[in-house]
């Protein structure tokens, strides 16, 4: 029987000496702190290792640690502060102060609100979505470390990406439990004196709240969270939204309302016409159903909360209708847009105050939560990231603007018939009325008076026993 390339004893005198190389570079490196791999290459600032722990703690002591297994992992300055987290390539408090000019009066940042606006702004403008962010629920803008998984997802293996989400979502969870352990310590030491890498780190950040350290030790122990970063997301939300900001713009004017809040489906789903909430909530404006209801046509086969136009209409009426019954107070209807005018009103009742900025810093419910007490905060971060995005985000290659004429059905007739009459592409036909695809699909009757919208080069294949033309002084309200 023929052995092929069996191996013999000086055959595998390479592999030991490769062997014997690395192990004593990985004793080395940890005698020496592992100093010795940034020396000469700072620009790289990588570890081919586990992440670096606090002093007297080993990754055996957090559960789990074993499954990450050696991966590549960005050095993290562990006395960040707060200052060092601002990115040098634009002035964050030139644009929150809008030295400009660009935005109205009407949405200037109150004092009381600058710093968690400029937690959000950062989230939008300066993290991907590879950036966590670590930091006090009640102050957000307290941040104890960004940790950067970048070099996890951008791995090569494992192979298949929702098991690099699996790992990285593993590492910042081992950098989470750091950062609480360093708050326990911290929370019942006397002295701060030896004071390890990461305890250091909340220490440095702790010192400069109000009160003793140790009790803010405490609340940042219990509302401690992360935050993944947004600047990715955000971008995308600008190239889509220039399709439909023209038209939404001109709705608001009509209804006499401020065209900046038009920006808000910047925050609620970066203008993505098919996202959906775990509550389900659905299209740009995040409409949950028994809301959507009350100004759309919402059922099995019609949903239109996927258009961008029709649910822009029914959006400026329900923000005119919180700005009248929310005493014509914009930051109180922004954030009943999210909490509902009921809820703010038994917050303005408890805090007796009509002052967003004393609600949100006084008040919290079971209802009235993270999401809430941050709406309005994150509606103003958007508002300015976009209105300075040229600053921010460079030249942006826009969606061209959508350019549409609006019809009324003449009679009842099934979606896939108008659709031919149109003389659309599928594609064509649906990227105007996203609403209708499900009753494509089904060649749903449409009833009599049915609105949708078509490319002003359709005009001329619709006549009027299909559809009618609205023009734009008339009545726009759908079937």
């Amino acid at each position: 029987m023929e052995i092929k390339n069996k191996s013999t004893t000086l055959d595998r005198i390479p592999f030991f000496a490769a062997a014997l190389c690395a192990g004593f570079s990985i004793y080395f490196a940890i005698v020496t702190d592992r100093q010795w791999i940034l020396n000469g290459v700072d620009q790289i600032k990588v570890y081919f290792t586990m992440p670096s722990y606090p002093d007297h703690q080993e990754a055996s002591e957090v559960q789990g640690a074993k499954e990450l297994g050696p991966i590549l992992i960005a050095k993290e300055n562990l006395d960040t502060t707060q200052d060092e987290l601002i990115d040098d390539s634009f002035n964050r408090e030139f644009i929150l102060n809008d030295l400009d000019g660009r935005i109205s009066d009407t949405f200037s940042i109150h004092d009381d609100l600058k710093d968690r606006v400029a937690f959000w702004f950062d989230v939008y403008t300066k993290y991907d979505s590879n950036k966590r962010i670590i930091h006090i629920a009640k102050m957000p803008w307290v941040v104890f470390k960004v940790v950067d998984v970048t070099p996890i997802i951008e791995a090569p293996k494992p192979s298949r990406r929702w098991m690099r989400n699996e790992k990285a979502e593993k590492f910042v969870m081992y950098e989470l439990s750091f950062i609480k352990k360093a708050l326990k310590t911290i929370s019942r030491k006397k002295r701060f004196t030896q004071l390890n890498p990461y305890e250091e780190l909340v220490f440095n950040q702790l010192k400069k709240l109000p009160g003793k350290i140790q009790r803010n030790a405490k609340m940042a122990l219990s509302e401690l969270r992360v935050q993944t970063g947004q600047r990715d997301h955000f971008h995308g939300g600008l190239v889509l939204s220039s399709r439909y900001l023209g038209k939404m713009e001109e709705i608001f004017s009509k209804n006499g309302l401020p065209t900046e809040l038009t920006r808000l489906p910047l925050v609620e789903s970066s203008f993505n016409m098919q996202a959906t909430s775990k509550v389900g909530a659905a299209g740009i404006w995040q409409f949950v159903e028994s809301t959507g209801k009350e100004f759309l046509k919402i059922s099995d086969e019609i949903d239109e909360r996927r258009s961008p136009i029709k649910s822009s209409e029914a959006a400026a009426l329900l923000l005119k209708e919180n700005h009248l019954i929310l005493h014509r107070s914009w930051p109180l209807a922004v954030t009943a847009w999210n909490h509902g005018p009921t809820g703010l009103r038994v917050a303005m009742k408890k805090t007796r105050s009509r002052e967003l900025t004393k609600i949100v810093n006084e008040y919290r419910s079971k209802m009235f939560d993270f999401a809430s007490s941050n709406f309005y905060a994150e509606f103003l971060a958007a508002l300015y990231a976009e209105q300075y995005s040229d600053i921010l985000f460079g030249k942006v290659d826009k969606e061209a603007p959508l350019q549409f004429l609006s019809y009324k059905t003449s009679r009842t007739m099934r979606t896939d018939l108008l659709f031919k009459a149109t003389g659309l592409t599928e594609d064509e036909f649906l990227l105007y009325n996203p609403e209708l695809e499900t009753a494509l699909k089904r060649k749903i009757k449409l009833p009599r008076g049915f609105l949708f919208h078509v490319p002003i080069e359709a005009k001329s294949n619709l006549g009027n026993r299909v559809a009618k033309e609205i023009l734009p002084n008339s009545s726009k309200k759908s079937s």
